[in-house]
């Protein structure tokens, strides 16, 4: 999966920051399990739409619906850039 655009959209009050990652292809049941190896994982499977969510201990937050081709990813104040190229990574390798 490659990541097409990272969208700044909004600033939070405790000084995190939220973007849109737009990714070259769609969510999979698969793909998105694979995040559980980075943190506490939830899949919820008997939504219309499937969603689920990442909470690391780093303090990132992502979420994402199977079968778009996106997701929302809030990344901390502290440590940002590493976090944010962590989760990158683990995007591209996934």
């Amino acid at each position: 999966m490659r990541i097409i655009n990272r969208a700044k959209v909004e600033d939070c009050f405790d000084g995190s920051a939220v973007y849109v990652y737009e990714l070259s292809g769609p969510w999979t049941e698969e793909r998105a399990r694979r995040l559980s190896r980075m943190g506490h994982f939830q899949y919820f499977g008997d939504f219309p739409r499937p969603l689920f969510k990442l909470r690391t201990d780093a303090g990132l937050f992502a979420s994402g619906v199977v079968g778009c081709c996106d997701c929302r990813v809030v990344l901390p104040r502290t440590n940002r850039d590493t976090i944010q190229r962590e989760w990158e990574e683990v995007l591209m390798g996934g």
